[in-house]
C-alpha cells in the first residue's frame, strides 16, 4: 500500500506492507525540490514510479544501505536516468545489496544493484540546500539531512525503534542524537515513522532512553570488574 500526504513543499510517500491483515513493514521516502531521499522497498515500486513521473526527480539520495533505503534505486534510475548519490561507506553495499533471506524477499522483494556515487557534504539546489551529517551510530554510511532555513531534519533511520533496541554502541548513537538535538529542527521527516511536528520531543526521548542503557551498561561493567 502507497499513501502520499502533502507537506508543501515536502511530498511524504508512505509504504506500507501488511501479511494476513498484520503490518509487517512501514518506509517513508520524501520527495522535495526534484531530490527524493531513499526509495524504500521494492514492492512498491510499480507504484512509486507512478508517482514520480507526475513530479520532477533530479536526484536520489540514499541516507543507508538498507532495503528500506534503496529498494527502487534501479526501478528509478532505469526509468527516470538520474544520479543516486550516498554516504561513501555505503556506496558498495549499495551497489552490490546483500541478498536477503527468503521470507525478506517474499514479503519486500529483493534490491537490484544501482550505479550510486559519494555524496558531498553539501547538497545544493535552486529553492533549497541540504546539510550531509554522518551518524554512524547506526551503522557506518548512515547519513541525516538538514536544510537549515526551515529547520528541516531528514533523519533516515536514525529514530526507528528497531535501530535503537539493536544498537551495537550506544555511546555513538547518543552522540549522533545529541548533535542532532542541537540542530533545533522545526520538523523531522523520519524514515520509519512519517512526518513528526514533535521532532525534538521524540528526539529527546530517544536520547534519555539510550542514556539509561549506557548507565545499566556501566553499572553492569563496573559491577563484573568488582566481582
Amino acid at each position: 500500500m502507497l499513501s502520499i500526504e502533502d507537506y508543501d513543499p515536502v511530498l511524504a510517500i508512505r509504504m506500507a506492507h501488511e501479511f494476513f491483515g498484520r503490518k509487517v513493514s512501514q518506509t517513508f521516502v520524501y520527495l522535495v525540490d526534484g531530490l527524493l531521499i531513499d526509495t524504500g522497498l521494492p514492492r512498491s515500486g510499480a507504484r512509486l514510479v507512478e508517482v514520480m513521473a507526475d513530479h520532477e526527480l533530479k536526484m536520489i539520495v540514499n541516507t543507508y544501505h538498507r532495503p528500506e533505503n534503496v529498494g527502487n534505486n534501479a526501478l528509478l534510475q532505469r526509468t527516470f536516468s538520474v544520479p543516486i548519490r550516498a554516504h561513501k561507506e555505503a556506496v558498495d553495499k549499495i551497489k552490490y545489496p546483500r541478498q536477503e533471506g527468503m521470507v525478506r524477499r517474499w514479503l519486500w522483494g529483493q534490491p537490484l544493484s544501482s550505479k550510486v556515487s559519494k555524496l558531498k557534504s553539501i547538497i545544493r539546489f535552486k529553492d533549497y540546500y541540504f546539510r550531509v551529517f554522518d551518524t554512524f551510530g547506526i551503522g557506518p554510511g548512515h547519513i541525516c539531512l538538514y536544510e537549515p532555513d526551515r529547520g528541516w531534519l531528514f533523519s533516515g533511520r536514525l529514530l526507528a525503534d528497531q535501530e535503537l533496541n539493536n544498537c551495537q554502541d550506544m555511546r555513538e548513537l547518543s552522540k549522533d542524537l545529541k548533535r542532532m538535538l542541537s540542530l533545533q529542527p522545526r520538523m523531522v521527516f523520519c524514515a520509519r515513522n512519517g512526518v513528526l511536528n514533535d521532532g525534538l520531543s521524540v528526539i529527546e526521548s530517544k536520547l534519555r532512553t539510550l542514556e539509561m542503557g549506557i548507565h545499566a551498561e556501566t553499572w553492569d561493567d563496573a559491577w563484573s570488574l568488582s566481582h
